[in-house]
């Protein structure tokens, strides 16, 4: 007798009733397999390798990395409401020449830089026209800039003052007769000016020119000069609050000493507006 796997051989013959099926001693390859294909599956999303739909899910909100803060300061009101010129653009302060030469605008125009700028940092906008008006001719300069306002205020019928800022020439002034201190610094002294030659609206100058003084004494005293009215044709008589502005003396001050005044001359006159 002999064996064959799975198979009982006896002498004479095959023992049909003795064979046997092999027997299932583990799980079967389907099964196996099946296992192993789930099992790399589940790791692989686990490990974060399995690739992701098209459509993705849509998670919690994102904060925004950067938000936008409030501005800081006045809001500016875009629509003019100061003109500031110069019929005299070519004035100087000490040590300067007293005017500039050739078509270079005067120290007079950087005095009113600084007074615009400082009016826009109070939530006020101005009109600042730079023209030469007193050259070629310094003769015509008044009447240049007389035809300059008219066309502003046609195009800007909302502005609510007129100033036409300019330095002193005096002579034979004690020292500091246009110079004082405000707050341990020195500043130019600010005289107002209205003309009332073929001016219909004298009056109304006057009232805005004095109003303007009273509150510059009332705020810093010593820096107005006060109110003076001149025998001559200025620009009065385009619009009720027009005015003059001599900040300071060619010889009496400098530049820096004029836009110091011109900045506080901003503070009174942005407090008027409102």
């Amino acid at each position: 007798m002999y064996y064959l796997p799975h198979i009982f051989v006896a002498e004479g013959g095959i023992d049909v009733a003795r064979m046997r099926r092999p027997e299932r001693n583990g799980p079967g390859l389907l099964f196996i397999l099946v296992t192993l294909v789930v099992v790399a599956v589940v790791g692989a999303r686990f490990l974060g390798f399995y690739p992701e739909s098209e459509e993705k899910m849509p998670g919690p909100p994102q904060k925004a990395g950067h938000e936008e803060a409030p501005p800081e300061g006045p809001v500016v009101d875009p629509t003019p409401k100061v003109l500031v010129f110069h019929s005299h653009a070519s004035e100087n302060y000490h040590p300067k020449d007293s005017h500039t030469t050739g078509q270079v605008p005067g120290d007079v125009v950087e005095v009113g830089r600084a007074f615009v700028a400082k009016l826009q940092s109070l939530g006020v906008t101005a009109l600042h026209d730079t023209t030469l008006h007193d050259k070629p001719r310094y003769s015509e300069a008044f009447i240049n800039s007389d035809r300059m306002v008219e066309a502003a205020l046609k195009e800007q019928p909302q502005i609510q003052m007129v100033l036409d800022i300019h330095r002193d020439g005096l002579q034979d002034k004690p020292e500091n007769y246009t110079r004082t201190d405000v707050q341990g610094q020195p500043v130019a002294k600010i005289l107002f000016v209205v003309g009332d030659k073929d001016n219909t609206r004298v009056e109304e100058n006057l009232r805005f020119a004095q109003k303007i003084s009273d509150a510059l004494e009332a705020r810093y005293p010593g820096v107005s000069r006060g109110v003076r009215v001149f025998k001559s044709d200025y620009s009065g008589e385009l619009h009720p609050n027009s005015v003059m502005v001599l900040i300071g003396d060619w010889r009496g001050n400098t530049l820096e000493e004029a836009i110091r005044s011109a900045e506080l001359l901003a503070e009174v006159i942005s407090q008027l507006l409102q």
